[in-house]
């Protein structure tokens, strides 16, 4: 069945602690979290997310974050009880060309298997530049055929939907490949970030396609809200109607 989540850098521009983002997203009706890594949890985060029951969904790390040991990661999610590692972005020098998307699938793959050897799913992220074209096929469809199993993808509609690529086609295209998504809306041709339901993505036609896909969460995600807190309140209520609307059929 699938769960409901808040990405906390929602939360990012209001001036709060971690704990303080974790209870704003517990007084909401979503199942879980998703935590941007910043070293090991302080004690105070750990006890708040345990105290509120939230699933952690997923612990979204950098590339600067895999540069040597991956211990700490582990580590991080070991103690927040997490399964499930994100590779938040890779930037367009990774997709210039054929050769380099190759090499990036080789390198997906690596840490993939790495993870998948401490018991970790391992996600990547994918934004606009993966849909740039490469003749007749995208960089993304490319990547999808080289990485190795160990290598799933968290689908961000909005960007998606950015690139002129079509988000609905590429969850059904991407099916069991994807473990979760991100409903970020946005005005696809401006570009600009808005609350779910007020931009260009049909929310409620992405949901439904998620979730007949068979992704293990629909994530709520706005990367620069006027108010952060209306905008986790009111992310996380729509999130609440496409999970019970699933329910009840």
């Amino acid at each position: 069945m699938v769960k409901t989540a808040i990405q906390l850098y929602t939360l990012d521009g209001f001036d709060v602690s971690d704990a303080t983002k974790v209870e704003i997203a517990a007084e909401t009706t979503v199942d879980g979290i998703e935590i941007v890594f910043d070293g090991i949890p302080s004690d105070e985060t750990v006890k708040t997310i345990r105290e509120t029951a939230l699933e952690v969904a997923g612990l979204s790390i950098g590339i600067d974050d895999l540069d040597g040991s991956i211990d700490k990661i582990v580590t991080t999610c070991e103690i927040l009880d997490c399964d499930t590692v994100v590779l938040g972005y890779l930037d367009e020098s990774y997709y210039e060309s054929a050769q380099t998307t190759g090499e990036t699938a080789d390198l997906l793959s690596t840490y993939g298997t790495r993870f998948e050897k401490h018991g970790l799913q391992f996600l990547y992220h994918v934004h606009r530049h993966e849909f740039d074209s490469l003749g007749d096929r995208t960089h993304f469809d490319l990547l999808r055929e080289e990485v190795n199993e160990s290598v799933m993808f968290e689908l961000d509609l909005g960007w998606i939907g950015v690139a002129g690529t079509d988000p609905y086609a590429v969850i059904e295209e991407v099916g069991t490949q994807a473990a979760s998504v991100h409903l970020k809306d946005m005005n696809f041709e401006t570009e600009q970030f808005v609350n779910l339901g007020d931009g260009d993505l049909d929310i409620e036609r992405a949901a439904r396609t998620a979730i007949e896909a068979g992704v293990d969460w629909l994530i709520y995600e706005h990367e620069n809200p006027k108010d952060p807190v209306e905008s986790v309140v009111t992310g996380a209520s729509k999130l609440h109607k496409f999970k019970q609307t699933n329910l009840s059929q």
